[in-house]
């Protein structure tokens, strides 16, 4: 019975002092309100409110709401009402009248607007008859269309929610009750879908859906002995019903509830719940309820040695119960849903022929359209297809595009560090030359002949170095242009390290700074002699500005890799940290303390680019303190293989 009171709530629950003063309003509301759509709305209220405490008064609110919603012709309003009159009808175990007006309201709603809730309500109030009558199958066919109705309406709310999954909880527990064949899971299903049940109610304000799950959870706890659950499940459930002043809902509670302290041997308790529970049965006109609660009663009593109270009521609970399942009331129900169902098949022929018609009147018109339909098809594809087109085009120039910003950044950003570098190092030759202005100019002023003629060749040592960075910025203009391609021969390594000793002896001199190549040296390489001069002079360059006077300079050739030759230059110097290493490997400019190595520059990334172009690499080591050792790897010369061979085995090894 408890499903009847959550079908169709429409109003949220309240307290007993809180509700009567909402029926006090809805009275003087009435009173005051003509005969129209709102009256219907307002019987329809008090039907609902009225239902569980004065039936009587409950079914004449909606008899009159009823009469009222057919005379105006209000067909969701008449809906609403025979949804309520079915409720109060069941909440006194009148079935038959129960199931007249459901089905009533399901053929009402079928052929009204907005009525899709009102209309999944009934069939669930059909199902829940059908539970009540344990005819299983037919209840869960109507609980089948009932969820059907629901799914097509969207979003469903979280009350229908619950209100589906709550339906579904009934009738396994129906069954479970019953003792009928019934499947193996169908104990799991019923308390999967109470819990879920109650979880969706718990989301909504606190309300007679709650104390109906609890009492259900009761039920399927006691049906399993586990009574310590069972008695808590019926307190939490009846007090939730004293809040809201439900008398129906804690008559049911207090029988569910007294079931369970007569398990458990408390006679007495039992009777104490069950004397104003059947009282209010009595006053509700529920009788199945008040005969109920006289079974239990008289058990009561027959267990605290009440004997003969306890035959006076079992008889008279015994009798209750005759009166509500007598064999031509079960054939009248079963006669009535026999016609129901007939007339639901008529009435879905007549609208499957109904339909069938107008599709052949809709399908002769399309006829007429068809070709005209073609051709508009032909037209829009042919459009699509020219669109497609255009869009394919309009995707390969934006790729394109982004390609060439990408690499127009990627050029500038390049461009950006290239004039870093050359404004970096050409920094010092021009700072040198205008130191030596000045120094020149003071000389002259004095007159001092010694000093000026110890300037010529600190004059030339700046030229030297100004005309060394120039030669590499067109070196590496002619490598960015690719106007400079490596030219391989086959070189002795000695005879190059001599040849760069020997370029660079008088300024080390100058310098003091002891350059020599190490002795032992030897090996031939295959490389490009201008490439490989450029890059031994950078790096001999790089280590007389690193070396201090009294260190040492020196150039050796060693054996590397297979098939290499490794150049190997060698200082004294003040040597790099391992940031300075990192940051010089990978091509960014060096800042260095004063009076230690200057700045790598564009020296360094032109001996790197000419070392990869003639299939060797460039690699440094240096610790602060001990100097630092670059090693040039070129391809040694060997005699049956082609450069281009030894070029694909170096790009391999490195």
């Amino acid at each position: 019975m408890r499903l009847l009171r959550l079908l169709l709530l429409l109003l949220l629950p309240l307290s007993a002092g809180a509700q009567a003063s909402a029926l006090d309003s809805l009275r003087q509301r009435l009173a005051t309100t003509p005969p129209d759509t709102n009256r219907v709305l307002l019987l329809n209220h008090l039907c609902w409110q009225t239902s569980t405490h004065d039936v009587a008064q409950a079914l004449a609110y909606g008899q009159q709401g009823l009469a009222l919603a057919r005379q105006l012709r209000f067909g969701l309003g008449e809906v609403y009402l025979l949804n309520a009159l079915a409720r109060a009808a069941y909440l006194q175990h009148d079935e038959l009248a129960a199931i007249r007006y459901y089905q009533q309201a399901v053929r009402r709603a079928e052929t009204t607007p907005r009525a899709d809730r009102q209309h999944m309500l009934a069939l669930l109030g059909l199902s829940r008859v059908a539970i009540q009558q344990q005819d299983f199958a037919e209840a869960e066919k109507y609980g089948r269309l009932a969820l059907a109705h629901m799914q097509r309406r969207r979003p469903v709310s979280i009350s229908d929610q619950g209100l589906g999954q709550y339906s579904l909880a009934s009738l396994y527990y129906g069954w479970l009750r019953s003792g009928q064949p019934a499947p193996d899971s169908i104990d799991r299903l019923c308390t999967q879908y109470t819990r879920q049940a109650l979880a969706s109610f718990r989301r909504l304000p606190p309300d007679a859906n709650q104390a109906s799950c609890f009492a259900d959870m009761g039920q399927v706890h006691a049906l399993h002995w586990q009574y310590d659950s069972a008695e808590y499940c019926f307190n939490e459930s009846l007090r939730l019903y004293q809040r809201f002043g439900d008398r129906f809902g804690q008559t049911e509670t207090r029988l569910g509830l007294a079931e369970v302290l007569l398990a458990r041997h408390r006679p007495a308790e039992a009777a104490a719940l069950l004397r104003p529970a059947v009282a209010w049965a009595r006053q509700l006109k529920a009788t199945g309820l008040e005969a109920q609660g006289d079974k239990l009663l008289a058990a009561a009593l027959a267990e605290t040695g009440q004997g003969l109270a306890a035959y006076r009521l079992a008889r008279t609970g015994q009798a209750l119960l005759d009166s509500l399942e007598s064999a031509e009331r079960r054939q009248t129900l079963a006669r009535l849903r026999v016609q129901f169902d007939t007339e639901r098949q008529q009435n879905r022929v007549r609208e499957l022929t109904q339909r069938t018609q107008l599709q052949q009147q809709q399908a002769a018109k399309q006829r007429q359209y068809l070709w005209l339909l073609g051709g508009l098809l032909l037209a829009v594809a042919a459009g699509l297809g020219g669109a497609g087109l255009l869009a394919w085009r309009l995707r390969l120039s934006r790729a394109q595009l982004a390609r060439q910003n990408t690499e127009l950044q990627a050029t500038r950003t390049e461009q950006d560090r290239l004039y870093a570098l050359i404004a970096h190092d050409l920094r010092s030759p021009v700072v040198a030359f205008s130191a030596l202005a000045d120094l020149l100019k003071r000389y002259v002023e004095r007159h001092d002949t010694a000093r000026l003629l110890g300037l010529g060749e600190r004059m030339r040592q700046a030229a030297e170095g100004l005309r060394g960075l120039l030669d590499n910025l067109l070196s590496w203009a002619l490598t960015q242009r690719g106007e400079l391609t490596p030219q391989p021969e086959t070189l002795d390594a000695a005879t190059l390290l001599a040849e760069a000793a020997a370029l660079y002896q008088p300024g080390c001199e100058a310098a003091g700074v002891q350059l020599a190549v190490a002795p032992g040296t030897a090996g031939r390489v295959r490389a490009d002699r201008n490439m490989t001069h450029t890059i031994l002079r950078n790096l001999i360059s790089n280590a007389l500005r690193a070396t201090p006077a009294g260190g040492t300079i020196t150039l050796a050739a060693e054996a590397g890799l297979p098939r290499y030759i490794n150049l190997v230059v060698r200082d004294t110097g003040a040597g790099m940290d391992a940031a300075q290493v990192q940051r010089l490997v990978a091509e960014a400019a060096i800042g260095y303390p004063a009076g230690r190595r200057g700045p790598a520059g564009l020296g360094w990334r032109l001996s790197q680019s000419f070392a990869r172009a003639q299939g060797g690499q460039l690699s440094l080591t240096s610790r602060p303190g001990q100097g630092t050792t670059v090693v040039v790897a070129l391809p040694a010369a060997v005699g049956a293989e082609t450069n281009q061979e030894v070029s694909q085995l170096a790009g391999e090894t490195v």
